[in-house]
């Protein structure tokens, strides 16, 4: 159900009249933790602003009083090519395709500022009428930003002219990942706020995580539209051993993933401590993905360290992953109360 807040912006939005609108008319937005700064029609109120993954969503007046329109930038993973984006997308468009739509547009556009991926969905949604899905990807500091614009046919005219000079006048920085580079000869990370350190594979750096669950987000090179990763959660003091929570683990997994396979599940030495080591083999859409996992007891906070990688790299890596796992140290100083949850 949508927030209360978001319900309050679309009636404000549906009072106005779509033609009478006048987009020229802009706001500066800055976003320096997602390192996005745009100019935003005054017409298009925000509904979410930096959250998760979601750089902002606005919403647009339309014809249809009952459904406005939508503007946004989602963040991700930057892949090894936005080709190889298009390609996928062609892929999955021959192959599955998208109820009552079809594929008009999916293009690469280069120009001054560099190049973009173009994939415009025509559609007729099941509520009726007829829409158009403009979604403008680009690629900056290693994250893929993705600019959509989703409205009906009888604003598209409009609203099309105001969502590319919002797309062309934003600028972006180096997005607030939470951590900085301490060591480079060993590739040492410190998260700065919750005061840990954990020393990442060559060719390996944090990334803005894309949940607020997480404390720490890195990847390494992508490999076509996946890039392998680790992401660092935290939550408080569990009551059970490591021994009782291995004995719980392979009941929870499957309630969680029917599909996935546990390779192993062991305590493990850390350093001078212990750590709760599972091997998990599963799918992530065409992926055949293996995630090595460790879950210890720290000082402050009980922390997983998890490795996803698909699992044709897996057995070749995996003893940097393990030498990366044993790396993880809690600093000395004072951190938040409350940490991420554990997914």
């Amino acid at each position: 159900m949508p927030s209360p807040l978001v319900v309050l912006l679309a009636l404000q939005v549906l009072t106005q009249q779509p033609g009478a609108v006048d987009l020229s008319a802009t706001e500066p937005f800055d976003a320096p933790k997602y390192g996005v700064a745009t100019k935003l029609p005054k017409a298009w109120p925000l509904a979410v602003r930096e959250k998760d993954d979601q750089v902002f969503v606005a919403l647009i007046a339309q014809n249809d009083a009952a459904r406005p329109g939508v503007a946004a930038c989602e963040l991700g993973l930057a892949p090894s090519s936005l080709d190889d984006y298009r390609t996928r997308i062609d892929r999955n468009a021959r192959d599955r395709g998208r109820p009552n739509g079809k594929l008009a547009v999916n293009r690469i556009v280069k120009d001054d500022k560099g190049e973009r991926l173009e994939t415009i969905w025509e559609f007729h949604p099941a509520t009726g009428g007829f829409w158009r899905e403009v979604v403008v990807r680009t690629v900056a500091h290693r994250q893929l930003y993705s600019f959509t614009l989703n409205v009906e046919d009888a604003v598209y005219a409009t609203a099309r002219p105001a969502f590319d000079a919002l797309v062309a006048v934003t600028t972006f920085s180096p997005p607030n990942t939470g951590a900085d580079l301490l060591t480079r000869s060993a590739n040492r990370w410190v998260q700065r706020e919750y005061k840990f350190t954990l020393d990442l594979p060559e060719g390996w750096s944090p990334v803005l995580a894309p949940s607020e669950v997480a404390l720490l987000f890195a990847n390494g090179p992508s490999h076509g539209v996946w890039s392998d990763n680790v992401l660092v959660l935290a939550h408080a003091h569990s009551k059970l051993s490591l021994d009782e929570q291995a004995k719980e683990l392979p009941a929870l997994l499957k309630q969680e993933d029917p599909n996935s396979e546990l390779v192993s599940c062991q305590v493990v030495p850390q350093g001078k401590i212990e750590a709760l080591e599972t091997i998990v083999r599963t799918r992530r859409g065409p992926f055949s993905m293996t995630v090595i996992e460790r879950k210890f007891r720290g000082d402050r906070f009980d922390y997983e360290v998890k490795y996803t990688l698909e699992t044709e790299r897996f057995e070749a890596l995996a003893p940097t992953l393990r030498k990366s796992l044993d790396s993880f140290r809690e600093l000395p100083g004072v951190v938040p109360g409350g940490a991420g949850k554990a997914a």
